[in-house]
C-alpha cells in the first residue's frame, strides 16, 4: 500500500520520472557511435575527445542550478526551461556546418540532461518517506544507466538511406546517420515534455516548504515523518498530556525545541559525495577500456565486448531488485558499506599480481562485482544523503544537483585517467589494463577506511531526530517540573 505521501503525489509519478530520466539520459550515448565520422566529415576531427567530454561539463553545471530552482519554484517550469534547452541543442546538433557548431550542441545537450536529472531526483525526495526513496532513488539510477546502454540501439534506427536536404530558411535540413541523433533528442524532448504536462500533480510542482514549526505532527507527516511513537512521553516527560497542555508546559517544551535545532552532519553528506565520486570515476574508466582491454588480452571482437556491456546492464536490474527487497529492513549505511566493500574487492580481482597477467574467469568476476556496486553505491548514495537533510529543508534540489555534479566531474577525469595511464605504460610484466585498476583499487581502498571512519556519521536526520528530541524533550520538561 502506498504512503499518504505517494497517493498524494498520485500513482504514476515513479513511471513519469523513470521515462524520463532514460530519455534524457539515452541523448548523451545516442551520438557516441557517429560522432567521430560526423566531426570527420565536418574538418573538425581534432575536437572528437572535446565533444565527447563537454557534455559532462554541461551536466556539471546544470545540475545543482536546476535542482535549487526545483526546490524553490514549481517543477513544471524548471522542467520544460530544461526541455527548451535539450530541444535547441538537438536542432543546433542536426544542422552543424562546423566543429565548433557541434561543440556548442554538445554542451546544451550536457544541460539538458543534467538538469532533466536534478529535477526528477528532487521530485523524487518530495514525494517520498524515508522507507520508499532508496528503491525509488534505485529505480531512478536503473533509468539512467539503461539510458546510457540503449542510447546507441535507439540511434541505429537511422541506419538507412539519407534523407534530404530540404531547405527551410536557408538551413539544409538532412536526416541521417549523422544528424539523426540530433533529430531523436527533439523528439525525446517533446515526449518528455507531454509526460510532464500530464504526469505532474499540483503537489509534485510546488517547491519545497520552508522549515517551519519541527514539532508540529501534521506537518511532519506531510513531509515523511510518521506519527513518532511514545511522542508524548518523550516531549512531556512524566507528565500526563492534559495536564501539561493546561500548565503551558506544551507551548514552552515546543518553543524551546524550536529555538534549538538539530545540526545538521554536514561530514556525512561529505562522504556521500566522495563515495558517489569514486564510484563514478571508477565506472567511467573501465568503461573506455574495457574494449581495447578484451580485444588485446582476451581477442574479443566488438560484438563481444558490447555483450558484455549488455550483460552489465542486466546487472544493473537484478541490482535493482534486490535493493527493492532489502531497503525496508537494511539501513542505508549498511547497503552503501556492501557496495563500498564489493568495488575495492572487484578491483582488486582485475589486478594481476596473482599470476602476472589478467585472468577471464577473475576478470569476469570482478567486472560483475564492479557493475553490481556501481549501481548499489550511486542509487544508496542519493538516497542516503538526502535522508541526512531535515525533510523540510529547501536544499534538497540543490544537494541532489551536487552530487549529480559530482557524478560529471568523474566523468570527465576518468577518462582521462585511464587513456593517460593507458598510453604511459607498456606490456612487458603487466598489461595496460592492470596500471588503471590499481590506480581505482587504491582510491576505493581509501575510501572504504574513510567511510568506515565516518560510519558513525551516516544515521538518517530521521533517527537523529528521535534520539535528539527524547535528550531535548526530557531535560526541557525536568526543568520546567522543576
Amino acid at each position: 500500500m502506498p504512503s499518504i505521501e505517494s497517493r498524494a503525489c498520485g500513482l504514476d509519478w515513479q513511471a513519469f520520472v523513470y521515462m524520463n530520466v532514460f530519455l534524457a539520459c539515452s541523448s548523451f550515448s545516442c551520438a557516441l557511435p557517429t560522432i567521430e565520422p560526423y566531426l570527420e566529415e565536418l574538418g573538425a576531427l581534432p575536437l572528437w575527445a572535446y565533444a565527447v567530454a563537454i557534455y559532462s561539463v554541461g551536466q556539471f553545471l546544470a545540475s545543482p542550478i536546476w535542482g535549487y530552482l526545483c526546490s524553490v519554484y514549481r517543477s513544471e517550469y524548471t522542467l520544460y526551461a530544461s526541455l527548451l534547452i535539450g530541444i535547441v541543442g538537438g536542432l543546433l546538433y542536426a544542422t552543424a556546418r562546423t566543429g565548433v557548431e557541434i561543440l556548442i550542441a554538445r554542451l546544451l545537450i550536457g544541460l539538458y540532461t543534467g538538469s532533466q536529472e536534478a529535477c526528477h531526483r528532487t521530485i523524487v525526495v518530495r514525494c517520498t518517506t524515508d522507507n520508499e526513496r532508496t528503491v525509488a532513488q534505485a529505480g531512478v539510477s536503473t533509468a539512467t544507466v539503461l539510458g546510457f546502454l540503449f542510447g546507441p540501439a535507439l540511434a541505429g534506427i537511422f541506419f538507412f538511406k539519407p534523407l534530404g536536404p530540404v531547405y527551410f530558411l536557408g538551413v539544409p535540413l538532412r536526416l541521417d546517420t549523422f544528424t539523426g541523433p540530433g533529430w531523436l533528442i527533439v523528439v525525446f524532448c517533446f515526449i518528455s515534455s507531454f509526460f510532464v504536462t500530464i504526469g505532474l500533480t499540483q503537489e509534485q510542482t510546488q517547491g519545497l516548504p520552508l522549515c517551519a514549526a519541527t514539532t508540529n505532527d501534521a506537518k511532519k507527516a506531510g513531509q515523511g515523518y510518521k506519527a513518532l511513537p511514545g511522542s508524548d512521553e518523550v516531549r512531556y516527560g512524566a507528565l500526563d498530556r492534559e495536564d501539561a497542555k493546561a500548565s503551558g508546559v506544551v507551548r514552552d517544551l515546543e518553543k524551546e525545541i524550536c529555538s534549538s535545532r538539530m545540526p545538521i552532519r554536514v561530514s556525512g553528506i561529505i562522504i556521500c559525495g566522495l563515495v558517489l565520486f569514486v564510484n563514478a570515476l571508477g565506472f567511467s574508466a573501465y568503461e573506455t577500456i574495457t574494449t581495447p582491454l578484451v580485444k588485446n588480452d582476451f581477442g574479443w571482437d566488438l560484438f563481444y565486448a558490447d555483450l558484455l556491456f549488455v550483460a552489465a546492464g542486466i546487472v544493473c536490474i537484478l541490482v535493482f531488485f534486490i535493493i527493492r527487497v532489502t531497503s525496508a529492513s537494511v539501513e542505508d549505511r549498511y547497503l552503501l558499506l556492501c557496495g563500498v566493500l564489493f568495488s575495492t574487492a572487484g578491483y582488486g580481482l582485475m589486478l594481476e599480481f596473482f599470476d602476472n597477467r589478467m585472468n577471464l574467469t577473475r576478470f569476469l568476476i570482478g567486472f560483475a562485482a564492479v557493475n553490481a556496486a556501481m549501481e548499489l553505491n550511486r542509487s544508496v548514495t542519493m538516497s542516503l544523503a538526502s535522508k541526512i537533510l531535515p525533510p523540510s529543508s529547501r536544499n534538497h534540489g540543490l544537494l541532489q544537483g551536487l552530487l549529480i555534479s559530482c557524478v560529471a566531474c568523474a566523468r570527465i577525469i576518468g577518462p582521462m585517467y585511464a587513456v593517460w595511464v593507458w598510453n604511459a605504460t607498456d606490456r612487458d610484466k603487466f598489461s595496460q589494463g592492470h596500471w588503471v585498476f590499481v590506480g581505482l583499487f587504491l582510491c576505493f581502498l581509501v575510501t572504504t577506511i574513510a567511510y568506515g571512519a565516518s560510519f558513525h556519521y551516516l544515521r538518517s536526520h530521521r533517527d537523529l531526530y528521535l534520539q535528539w528530541l527524547v535528550e531535548t524533550g526530557q531535560a526541557v520538561s525536568q526543568k520546567i517540573k522543576t
